[in-house]
């Protein structure tokens, strides 16, 4: 019998999928539930570990339980309702949310939770899938400094960086806006490399020469297969899930009254390229998109779309 806590990850995607496989492989008891039966099945005979068929039977003998969900209303779904996590739980268990979600809804959540007796950490994750694989991803937590004391040996199975940034909703607010600053110079990267590349200069000496200068850094290391080669590399993050995070971002900074935002422009520039069918296709797509726009009109006006109902 190990004396390991015991660990429930529900939400079994690109994200969950590698996390909950990093779980098992350091000895955790470990369940898992997805939407999909199929996923939770496929990693509960990858780990030996057991599927659940619904959060709530998930949750039930679990210490830590892990969500990793698209977005809000996604987790609360998960967590509320009597099939949902805390129909299951016991007192004294934490939630960690990974799932980019908003302050907002890391607070309705963790009201869920205080309200059924458990702790609640918001801690959404930065990196690929492929740091995701090796546990070496950068987690930034909101809640409890006590309740993360409890889980961290959990979370460091996946979990390169720890960083507690506050209460909680902190690690919630820090996501979005890492991941503001993520997309935004992931569009302005696609934008200046396909103007560089109009000019006579290829995309792998574009690449050479910010490697080596000041603008050099791990996104640029690991994006640079689905910059240079989008047809043959897999997608990571999809342009569906980078247009949900800066609706994210622009609302924080609405909230913020800031008077002007780079974050709304490159957010009406992911909403017109999901509306040309470019959802599925990984965020490093945005070159595709604006070098099959070339020739439009340059006025930098949005052509009529707008953000509502994006």
């Amino acid at each position: 019998m190990s004396d390991l806590p015991r660990v429930a990850v529900c939400g079994l995607g690109r994200m969950g999928r590698p996390i909950a496989l990093r779980i098992a492989a350091g000895g955790f008891p470990l369940t898992v539930w997805n939407r999909t039966p199929d996923a939770a099945e496929s990693v509960a005979a990858d780990t030996g570990g057991r599927a659940a068929s619904t959060p709530a039977e998930a949750a039930r003998e679990a210490d830590v339980v892990i969500t990793m969900l698209t977005d809000g209303p996604a987790v609360l779904a998960v967590l509320d309702g009597p099939d949902g996590v805390l129909a299951g739980l016991r007192p004294g268990t934490t939630v960690v949310d990974c799932s980019t979600t908003g302050a907002a809804s890391a607070r309705q959540a963790a009201e869920l939770c205080r309200d059924a007796g458990v702790a609640f950490l918001d801690s959404p994750v930065s990196g690929s899938t492929a740091v995701a694989e090796r546990g070496e991803l950068g987690l930034m937590v909101g809640g409890e400094t006590d309740a993360l004391q409890r889980v961290r040996p959990v979370l460091e199975r996946f979990g390169k960086t720890i960083v507690h940034v506050g209460p909680t909703g902190a690690g919630a607010a820090v996501k979005v806006a890492v991941n503001g600053l993520l997309h935004t110079f992931s569009t302005a990267l696609a934008e200046s490399m396909v103007a560089a590349e109009a000019a006579g200069v290829p995309r792998s000496a574009f690449f050479d020469v910010l490697a080596g200068g000041v603008l050099a850094s791990t996104f640029l290391g690991y994006k640079r297969a689905a910059f240079l080669d989008p047809d043959s590399a897999a997608v990571a993050f999809d342009l569906t899930t980078a247009t949900k995070d800066l609706r994210l971002a622009v609302d924080a900074s609405r909230a913020a009254h800031l008077p002007v935002s780079v974050l709304e422009r490159t957010l009406q520039l992911h909403c017109q390229a999901l509306e040309d069918g470019y959802g599925e296709k990984d965020m490093a797509a945005m070159a595709a998109w604006i070098a099959d726009r070339a020739g439009d009109d340059p006025s930098g006006e949005p052509d009529g779309r707008t953000l509502e109902g994006q």
